[in-house]
């Protein structure tokens, strides 16, 4: 899967907001990118007046939303979303952003979990037909710790397969245990079989490649709001024969 060219005189200028974990390991992506830092702030201000970045990556919380919001409208910078926990009234008003800018709202950053949602659409194709139903369910195990239970992804992961499918989910379980960083399963049973597509996350680096990939997306991107979605099968379809 490509990335857009972040590297040389043109590299991507981003602003992070948020100094947690995945905060800290976009600053290290983009270190390794060759992606130029202009500011890093905290939820709880501290925001830089000096030089606009090209995007914003919000890997904060949603407490810091409206200084997100505000500084973005201000500056007409694009926004790669990665808050997964914001309110109704939050979200609209990323609606109302994207009607100046790109926003790029990551529920998942990992390209894998795409795959594994273009997966689950292929599945529900080939078994809309089938004489023996599955029984589809979704688990996600994250670590102690994890406010938003169940997680985005495992929500959205549901939400795919019902909009594939036509049917529902039989259960979303979560799980708050082990070690960093995610697990996310999709599980379809026949009577004596079962079939998982299990997507497993072991590092930060993982998701922070992700925003650096949106961000790197979103700053030619024309206003509207997009998904990760939006972004891979752009970014896949470029790479097409």
């Amino acid at each position: 899967m490509p990335m857009p060219e972040v590297h040389g005189p043109g590299a991507l200028r981003v602003g992070i907001v948020g100094r947690g974990r995945l905060g800290g390991a976009v600053r290290e992506a983009c270190r390794t990118e060759g992606a130029a830092v202009v500011f890093t702030v905290g939820r709880n201000g501290g925001w830089h007046t000096g030089p606009v970045p090209d995007v914003v990556i919000d890997a904060s919380a949603p407490a810091a939303h409206q200084d997100v919001l505000d500084y973005c409208t201000a500056h007409r910078v694009p926004l790669v979303a990665c808050v997964s926990d914001l309110a109704e009234a939050q979200w609209a008003a990323l609606g109302r952003l994207a009607e100046t800018v790109a926003v790029v709202r990551a529920t998942n950053l990992s390209f894998a979990h795409y795959l594994q949602s273009r997966i689950a659409e292929f599945t529900a194709g080939l078994v809309a037909g089938s004489p023996r139903p599955a029984s589809t369910t979704v688990r996600e195990r994250h670590p102690q710790g994890k406010a938003h239970r169940p997680s985005a992804t495992a929500l959205a992961l549901a939400e795919t397969w019902t909009r594939a499918s036509g049917r529902p989910v039989e259960d979303i379980a979560d799980e708050r245990a082990g070690l960093p960083v995610s697990e996310h399963e999709l599980t379809h049973s026949w009577t004596g079989e079962s079939l998982h597509v299990r997507h497993h996350v072991a590092s930060w680096a993982v998701p922070a490649l992700g925003a650096l990939t949106a961000a790197a997306w979103a700053r030619s991107a024309g206003p509207g709001t997009a998904t990760m979605r939006t972004v891979y099968d752009d970014l896949t379809a470029r790479s097409s024969p």
